[in-house]
């Protein structure tokens, strides 16, 4: 309903029986006849007169009373004695009711003027004044507007991350004189009886406007506060003393109705803090996963209870990150449990680094675990070029490496009888997936290839054994000179001395075999005239063989050794040495 229809089809309303003793009956009707001369009441600043666009707001008693009451400055009379009076005209804004009220005027600035329009919660209600001297009425002053709120806001939440409630799990976090911050809160100002949602006509709501606090005492007049913040919330910030101490808060809106029951929040403080206690960190695993399905991590801290909102940070290392990643943080559990869940997508040994940073009653701990994720096979070989090898021969060595995702490098190892194994060549295989070397034998050496694993493709070794024939050097001695025949080279001997043959075996050999094999040439052939059994080669590996000569003038014959070896010996193989040509003269 606007103004103009109260200022001038309101009357129709009025119900005179509240100013029938002071009022004329038709004037009490209509409020007429005007006099503009007339001065209009004043209306003192307050709760009670707002704008239409910006109403005030005012609480009631429950039950409501049947009238309202309203403050106006009634003019003193100044004429012959005339006596003003005070008139004020009040309707509920939904057109439900309207209601006056009046007051003879006295000495005094402010006169309390009683409408009986009974006012109920969540109504928005106008109201304006004016003069009445007995014959005729002021004009009207510029209409007042209020609301009602007759609900008590709820009782606000208390909170404090430094003093657990007495009673309640956890310890203190400070102690006296140190400042700590406590939080109020409160779900809001609750509906008028009947209404869905706020703002719908009659269904206005003042909302929360601050919490008024006190320590050890309730809240009384003058109490201190803090504001609300439009969710409701509100924080004061001090320093307390050392005991057992109760915070009383209640929460007030707009109107002034104040929370029925205060929030009691009872907490210890401390004189000091105990040392922080040293706990533990137990993190469990499974011992191999699969690469790309979900695994778990699990942890225990000892020395709960721990403060809510506390974490523990989880780092990673893996093939692809060797100094970590850094996971999510895994939120911690009163009872200081957590869990980390993870989806690993590179094979092999991912670890887990979990760290608790500490708190004001715990220190700092970390603790590591390992779990072996899956990676697929790739196929790795060595081959030699040769099935075996003179003494000193090189060989050529060939590896060969399969299917793999992010590596293609191989490692060639030798380890020759009796040594150490050493790296001797590494590189990435060329587009057949080889990679090739060459190493001198001197005894049997085995041949590994090796490849490290990547993201995807586990760690592969493939090895070939080469063996190789010891070195057996011979020389003749006792001879006076040479001469040649078909080529070759022939020693001379005076057919009474003594052929000799001198044989050394490398490597050493000492205690092993050496046998001695001697032909003779007729016929156009050569016929072995005799083998020896075995020699045992000396401490530096040598020996030698005798040959009387006094019955072989004109004769030609070769001579050579063998090296046997025997079980003890799995170095080298058995190798003949070269034939040795000699001649007998007269």
């Amino acid at each position: 309903m606007n103004r103009t229809a109260h200022q001038r089809g309101r009357l129709a309303l009025l119900l005179a029986g509240a100013i029938v003793a002071a009022l004329p009956a038709a004037a009490a009707a209509d409020e007429t006849p005007i006099d503009p001369a007339l001065p209009a009441p004043a209306l003192p600043a307050g709760a009670d007169c707002g704008s239409d666009s910006s109403p005030t707001w005012r609480t009631v008693p429950s039950p409501p009373p049947a009238g309202m009451t309203v403050s106006i400055g009634v003019p003193r009379s100044t004429v012959n004695g005339v006596t003003y009076q005070g008139v004020v005209h009040a309707w509920d804004v939904d057109g439900s009711q309207a209601a006056d009220g009046s007051v003879s005027g006295q000495p005094v600035l402010v006169q309390s003027v009683y409408v009986p329009l009974p006012l109920a919660d969540g109504h928005t209600y106008g109201w304006h004044a004016s003069t009445y001297d007995g014959t005729a009425y002021s004009n009207p002053t510029e209409p007042c507007y209020f609301r009602v709120d007759g609900s008590a806001p709820l009782a606000p939440v208390v909170t404090n991350p430094d003093f657990p409630p007495v009673g309640s799990p956890g310890t203190p976090t400070k102690f006296a004189g140190q400042p700590t911050t406590f939080s109020f809160s409160s779900t809001g100002d609750p509906l008028p009886s009947g209404c869905a949602e706020a703002g719908a006509p009659d269904c206005q709501v003042s909302g929360l406007d601050h919490f008024e606090y006190a320590l050890d005492q309730e809240p009384g007049t003058g109490a201190a506060r803090v504001p609300a913040d439009a969710g409701g919330n509100g924080s004061l910030t001090t320093a307390l003393s050392w005991g057992v101490h109760t915070l009383y808060v209640v929460g007030v809106d707009v109107a002034g109705n104040r929370s029925q029951e205060p929030a009691a929040y009872t907490f210890t403080v401390p004189s000091q803090l105990p040392p922080p206690s040293q706990p533990t960190l137990n993190l469990t695993t499974p011992e191999t996963a699969g690469r790309g399905a979900q695994l778990t991590v699990s942890g225990q801290l000892s020395a709960a209870p721990y403060s809510s909102g506390e974490v523990v940070h989880v780092l990673k290392s893996d093939l692809a990150h060797p100094t970590g990643v850094a996971l999510p943080d895994a939120p911690l559990s009163a009872d200081g449990t957590f869990r980390i869940a993870d989806v690993p997508q590179v094979g092999g040994a991912n670890t887990y680094t979990v760290t608790y940073p500490g708190d004001s009653t715990h220190q700092a701990v970390n603790a590591s675990a390992t779990v072996q994720v899956s990676r697929n096979a790739t196929a790795v070989s060595i081959t030699t070029n040769a099935p075996s090898y003179a003494y000193g021969a090189t060989a050529k060595i060939t590896a060969h490496l399969g299917t793999t995702y992010n590596g293609r490098t191989l490692a060639i190892y030798a380890q020759p009888y009796g040594g150490k194994k050493a790296l001797i060549e590494t590189g990435t295989v060329d587009s057949h997936g080889n990679l090739a070397t060459t190493y001198e034998l001197t005894r049997k050496t085995t041949f590994t290839a090796a490849f490290a694993g990547d993201y995807r493709y586990a760690p592969a070794t493939a090895a070939t054994t080469a063996p190789a024939h010891a070195k057996v050097s011979e020389s003749l001695s006792g001879y006076y000179g040479s001469t040649h025949y078909g080529g070759l080279l022939y020693r001379v001997y005076h057919h009474t001395a003594k052929a000799k043959l001198n044989v050394t075996v490398t490597p050493n050999k000492a205690g092993q075999c050496v046998k001695f094999q001697i032909q003779r040439y007729y016929s156009d052939a050569w016929h072995t005239q005799s083998t020896s059994s075995c020699r045992t080669l000396s401490t530096t590996s040598t020996s030698y063989a005798t040959l009387s000569l006094t019955n072989a003038v004109n004769s030609k014959f070769r001579i050579r050794a063998e090296y046997v070896h025997s079980s003890k010996d799995t170095g080298n193989l058995s190798t003949w040495g070269a034939w040795q040509y000699f001649t007998v003269r007269q």
